[in-house]
């Protein structure tokens, strides 16, 4: 039985470029178009820009979340399960709960679109994320990875 999807919320929002959050890492730039927190958590959509071209894979899942990636700029290497795609411009990625993936951009100044569904807290964790890649958050290893489950992100060991 498929779950359906509603904001409670009957008014609708208008959300200005100006008030847009965000955050920065020296290699991504993160635009934080409709936060988790203005929809209850049910949906949020993000746009990321990939400086230079990516050497990991970051393969993960998430037991709750849905994940949809829309190319808007350049080219990705994106894996699903074992194997590797290329997606380009318009190109456009859904990802349920419980499948391993993970991307990389494959070219200079890549940008995805990146949209969740049932994440209430997915900007704590670009804005967590951006603070470890700084080097501002020294964690260890453990403390990586309770960071990560704590947002329903479950890393694999890459080789």
């Amino acid at each position: 039985m498929k779950k359906k999807v509603e904001i409670n919320d009957r008014n609708a929002k208008i959300i200005l470029s100006s008030s847009k959050k965000g955050t920065k890492t020296k290699n991504s730039e993160y635009i934080f178009h409709i936060s988790s927190y203005e929809t209850g958590g049910k949906l949020s959509i993000y746009d990321v820009i990939f400086k230079k071209p990516g050497t990991r894979k970051n393969l993960h899942y998430h037991k709750i979340l849905t994940e949809t990636f829309t190319v808007l700029q350049g080219e990705f290497y994106f894996n699903i399960e074992n194997e590797e795609f290329t997606i380009g411009k318009n190109d456009s990625v859904v990802v349920p709960p419980l499948v391993v993936h993970g991307f990389r951009a494959k070219l200079p100044n890549s940008k995805l679109q990146i949209g969740f569904a049932d994440s209430p807290n997915r900007d704590d964790f670009f804005i967590g994320l951006a603070k470890i890649v700084n080097g501002e958050w020294m964690l260890n290893e453990t403390e990586k990875e309770d960071f990560y489950n704590k947002y329903d992100q479950f890393n694999i060991k890459e080789d």
